[in-house]
């Protein structure tokens, strides 16, 4: 019942792209369309590594990394001209995860109004079906050319 429910007012709220390409590949590639629409990496974290680091098993194939990326004219808009809480939401993350030998892309995809409601108080559906659009298009680039 919960998930009925959680799919019939929030939909999917990750999208997911699968890709046969190797990791390493997706995240250069990922790079790539970071910057050709206008944001910056701003960090790389590799729980993989981080794992090992704190002595916890992870499989042959495990690989995961979330790369936060940021727009800095479009973050200093939202948190000067819209309100501090909008830091929430910053910096965006795309995961690049490996799965029976398969390369996935995920980020949150969340809908314009799931954002006006948790900000009433600005007209934020705008800028959220531009986010969404943007990062969309970022995965897309990432997956045509791998």
């Amino acid at each position: 019942m919960k998930k009925f429910i959680s799919k019939l007012f929030l939909g999917s709220v990750i999208h997911t792209e699968t890709v046969e390409a190797p990791f390493d590949t997706v995240i250069d590639s990922l790079k790539k369309a970071v910057e050709s629409n206008g944001f910056a990496i701003q960090a790389i974290h590799d729980l993989e590594e981080t794992y090992k680091k704190n002595k916890l098993k992870v499989g042959d194939d495990f690989r995961y990394k979330i790369v936060q990326i940021c727009n800095a004219s479009k973050s200093h808009n939202a948190l000067t001209n819209l309100s501090f809480d909008m830091g929430i939401m910053m910096p965006k993350s795309i995961i690049i995860a490996r799965e029976n030998n398969k390369t996935t892309l995920r980020f949150m995809k969340l809908k314009p109004y799931m954002v006006s409601l948790m900000f009433p108080d600005i007209d934020i559906v705008p800028t959220s079906k531009k986010v969404t659009g943007i990062m969309h298009k970022i995965v897309e680039d990432t997956i045509k050319s791998v």
